[in-house]
């Protein structure tokens, strides 16, 4: 699979939306062939952010469009929900369709025989989606997922503190860390930071990484750079002397919650989060749009980068209706299809043809930063580590934000992890 550093040109869109099922219902048999008309798809985005109801308004436009319906069946839990994929995938009770996540997540399922190619749809459609989003989601040259989000990571900054400040949205790394410095002395913090739900405990990580140098990053996640190199372990020196300094939020702040409120009361000055979060959590939980703003953090060599988040809807190979699984799939790769699932949630369509009139002046001008701004991409750390190991580095990083322990400690000890999986 190619993965790693992507450009500009290759095509950014993005989009959000469809689901993925199994559990619970009666199916119904109806008109199209290949078995039921109503497809399961199961999907873990009932807590927050909450996608469930447009997994519901995409089982409407499905059903008009081609006669078939989506049962979407969500859970809050990503832990409970992988576990119930992976429980369900060999079996002949799996879900027609579920979304889940790219990289090596996709990988992994694809390796144990668990998945069913849809490159014929990618073929039918070839002009309507860039080489390099096909090559970011291709797998030894075939395609096994429909990708119904693209999104990226950058930072809001409250314009409101800002302005308080005398501040502005930092060009360079140095410029960024004289801000923290100025917002930590104001008694406000500047950053987010938290273990709760475990998995953003790498969202500093990834920030800190990718900024000192994206192809560093992707080679601590894959194995090629070891994290005891000086210049890993300098990431973690960075990390520790933010925490040490006060920099972030209680690792017992919720992200999703939490933040929102924080930032709402110019208590937080910043907080990183993928392109989603702007209207899922910021908006959606009452933080007015004037307040909100938005830059990408630039590697300290003055490079522009950006993390990518790709998020694919998969067919289990043992679908009991693969037929009418690949029909959902065929339509929601379509440029109306596409235009649909993105419209939901304001998100970037991924097919070229597809209408993207409806994003608004934000989004628009983050989509014109990005394919004007000659970006690195890299990939998010959660999709660009091999998935068994970057759990448990994950959990390290947990450990580092809460105990604090040395650098080289901490990265002696997730290099023992690499060294017992990469051997």
């Amino acid at each position: 699979m190619k993965r790693v550093t992507f450009f500009a040109g290759l095509a950014l869109m993005l989009v959000i939306s469809a689901a993925t099922v199994f559990a619970g219902g009666g199916r119904q048999s109806g008109p199209a062939s290949g078995g039921s008309a109503v497809l399961r798809i199961t999907h873990d985005k009932t807590g927050a952010p909450d996608y469930h109801p447009y997994f519901v308004k995409a089982s409407d436009e499905l059903k008009a469009a081609t006669g078939l319906g989506l049962e979407p069946v969500g859970y809050p839990s990503t832990d409970v929900y992988t576990a119930a994929v992976r429980s369900a995938l060999p079996t002949s009770s799996t879900q027609d369709l579920f979304t889940w996540w790219a990289g090596a997540w996709t990988v992994d399922l694809q390796k144990s025989g668990l998945l069913a190619p849809v490159t014929a749809i990618w073929d039918k459609y070839k002009d309507e989606y860039s080489q390099g989003i096909r090559d970011m989601f291709a797998i030894d040259g075939q395609l096994y997922s429909l990708p119904w989000s693209l999104e990226y990571w950058l930072v809001y900054y409250n314009k409101d503190v800002y302005s308080q400040l005398g501040l502005q949205p930092p060009s360079s790394w140095d410029q960024f860390v004289s801000n923290c410095q100025a917002i930590k002395a104001a008694g406000k913090t500047p950053l987010n930071q938290t273990i709760v739900d475990e998995w953003p405990a790498f969202i500093i990580f990834e920030e800190i990484a990718a900024s000192i140098d994206p192809d560093l990053y992707n080679d601590l996640c894959t194995g090629r750079k070891k994290f005891t190199d000086p210049q890993a372990v300098e990431i973690f020196t960075i990390w520790k002397d933010w925490i040490d300094k006060g920099w972030f939020t209680d690792p017992s702040t919720n992200y999703f919650s939490d933040m929102p409120r924080l930032f709402n009361d110019n208590q937080l000055a910043m907080i990183v989060g993928g392109t989603w979060y702007v209207k899922s959590q910021l908006l959606d939980m009452g933080v007015p749009e004037s307040k909100i703003g938005y830059f990408f953090l630039k590697t300290r060599d003055g490079r522009n980068r950006a993390i990518l988040e790709p998020s694919p809807i998969l067919v289990p190979k043992n679908a009991a209706n693969m037929e009418n699984s690949l029909k959902a799939v065929d339509y929601f790769m379509s440029a109306k299809g596409n235009t649909f699932l993105s419209k939901q949630v304001g998100g970037f369509p991924v097919n070229s043809k597809a209408d993207a009139s409806y994003l608004d002046p934000m989004k628009q001008s983050m989509q014109k930063t990005v394919v004007d701004g000659n970006f690195t991409l890299v990939t998010r750390f959660w999709e660009n580590m091999p998935t068994e190991l970057m759990l448990q580095v994950n959990q390290k990083f947990q450990e580092f934000i809460v105990n604090s322990p040395s650098p080289q400690a901490i990265t002696a000890e997730i290099q023992r992890l690499c060294d017992a999986y990469f051997k």
